[in-house]
Parts: C-alpha cells; sequence; structure tokens
C-alpha cells in the first residue's frame, strides 16, 4: 500500500484531541462554511451526533470511535481514517477521493449512493455495510471482511479486490464483468435469478463449482 502523502507532513497538522474543541470547529464549519485543512483528530469518542456536509481535505482520524454519528453528504479528500470505529454511522451520498481507511470498524455503517474515488481499504471490519448504488473507482480493497454487506446496484470501475470475506454479500444489480474474485470468500452471493451479475467475473475451479449451485448446475 502506498504511503499517503499527508502522512509525511503530519508534525505540520493542528491536533485536536478534545472532543469540545472538535464540537467547535464543526459548528464554525457549519456557520460559516469552507474545508477543514491539515488535522490530526484523535483519541475522540462521540456518538448519536450530527455531523453533517462536513467538508475537509488533508485529516488524519486515528484512534477515534463515532457511533451512530451522522456524517451525511460529506466530502473527504486525501484522508486517512486508521485505528477508527465508525460502526452504524450514516456517510449516505458522502466522497471520498484519494482516501484509505485502514484497520477501520464499520459494522451496520451506511455508505450508500457514496463516491469512492481512488480509495484503499485494508485490514477493515465492514460486515453489513450499506455501498448501495454507489461508484467504486480505481479503489484496492485487501484482507477486510464485508459479509453481508450492500454492495448492490454499484457502479465499479477498476476495482481491486484481495483477501475479501465476501460471503453472503448482496451484489444484485452489480456488474461484476473483470472483476477477479478468486482470492476472496464467495460463498452464499445475493444475485439477480439469472445470476447476470457474474458475466465476466474471474473465479478459481472451486467458486464456479460453489456459484453452480445459485444458478440450480449440479456438478458431480
Amino acid at each position: 500500500m502506498k504511503k499517503l502523502e499527508i502522512e509525511n507532513n503530519i508534525g505540520d497538522f493542528v491536533v485536536i484531541d478534545n472532543i469540545r474543541d472538535f464540537m467547535v470547529l464543526m459548528d464554525d464549519l457549519k456557520n460559516e462554511g469552507g474545508d477543514i485543512e491539515e488535522r490530526y483528530i484523535t483519541a475522540l469518542t462521540e456518538e448519536n451526533t450530527d455531523l453533517s456536509a462536513v467538508s475537509g481535505s488533508e485529516l488524519i482520524f486515528e484512534n477515534c470511535v463515532f457511533t451512530r454519528a451522522v456524517f451525511q453528504k460529506s466530502y473527504f479528500k486525501n484522508c486517512l481514517f486508521k485505528n477508527c470505529d465508525f460502526s452504524n454511522c450514516d456517510f449516505n451520498s458522502s466522497t471520498f477521493h484519494h482516501c484509505r481507511f485502514q484497520n477501520v470498524k464499520g459494522v451496520g455503517t451506511d455508505f450508500s449512493e457514496s463516491v469512492f474515488k481512488n480509495t484503499e481499504i485494508k485490514e477493515c471490519l465492514f460486515r453489513y455495510a450499506v455501498f448501495t448504488s454507489s461508484l467504486l473507482d480505481d479503489c484496492d480493497i485487501e484482507e477486510s471482511d464485508m459479509t453481508e454487506a450492500y454492495l448492490d446496484d454499484c457502479k465499479i470501475k477498476k476495482l481491486v479486490l484481495a483477501d475479501v470475506n465476501l460471503i453472503r454479500a448482496n451484489f444484485y444489480k452489480t456488474a461484476l464483468k473483470g472483476l477477479d474474485l478468486r482470492t476472496c470468500q464467495i460463498d452464499g452471493l445475493l444475485l439477480s435469478a439469472e445470476a447476470k451479475e457474474l458475466k465476466g467475473a474471474v473465479v478459481e475451479l472451486l467458486q464456479a463449482a460453489e456459484l453452480a449451485k445459485i444458478l440450480g448446475i449440479i456438478i458431480k
């Protein structure tokens, strides 16, 4: 994984490690507009808070826990999310451009109708996460658990999956043409009745046998 440029510049960032300082910053953003830039946001814990329409670039979130917080319609560019917990948060209709999620917990997190462009997801727990109707463009997902995640009705461009648990993941109406699934666990994928989503996907022999069950084919 390539190191983000912001990791080399962290010494120049303003550190925010107090939730009250963070909430003041959020209030200023809502009242005055503009973007948050060059902030190292660490060791914060907050829940059930409306943080919608955050617009930030060159941000690092590390060791933070946001539970059931609302980040709808937010925009993140050149940002790192590391060792954080965003379980059951709402990022609906948000944009992530050149970002990285590393060792992030996002169980049940809502990313529906969002844009992920040139973004990396590594060693993350995204079980039951919702990516419905999202765009995944030039993204890498590695060594992550996306069991029963919703990836339905998504648009995929240059997506790389490596060692991803996709058991019972929902790919209904998401074209998987050209997607290499050989290192992934794909038991019980949820697809359309004709499983047309699989046309052009790359799988190994044992996976093909498992997918045949979805199509009602018995291999002896």
